[in-house]
């Protein structure tokens, strides 16, 4: 019992870690020269970003497909669905590993 409630507790404090890691990686890599926690910039808000992705089975891939592999006119029509304005219509391939990629995708997801 003390075992497994000491690997929680490691577990949970790594998850701690991770998640106050994030904002920096984020910044790090430029994610927020066009996206902002709540409010719209050029890319719509991350919490917004989770909202639309947030249950689905491959929102993870989906998200890294677009940081990796970058995409057009997604937000052009969710615009409007979340009141958001988005004025970009390419979001290129941004400069993360698909690991980078994988960890903002979850820090994302995990917004409300």
């Amino acid at each position: 019992m003390r075992i497994s409630l000491l690997a929680y507790s490691l577990v949970l404090s790594a998850g701690i870690a991770l998640s106050a890691d994030m904002p920096s990686l984020v910044k790090s890599k430029g994610c927020t020269s066009c996206h902002d926690v709540s409010k719209s910039k050029v890319g719509p808000p991350f919490k917004v970003i989770a909202k639309e992705y947030k249950g689905k089975s491959d929102a993870v891939q989906t998200l890294v497909q677009s940081m990796t592999g970058g995409s057009v006119g997604k937000w052009q029509g969710l615009a409007q669905k979340y009141g958001i304005s988005v004025t970009a219509f390419y979001m290129p391939r941004q400069p993360v590993s698909k690991e980078e990629a994988e960890k903002i995708a979850r820090w994302i997801l995990s917004l409300e």
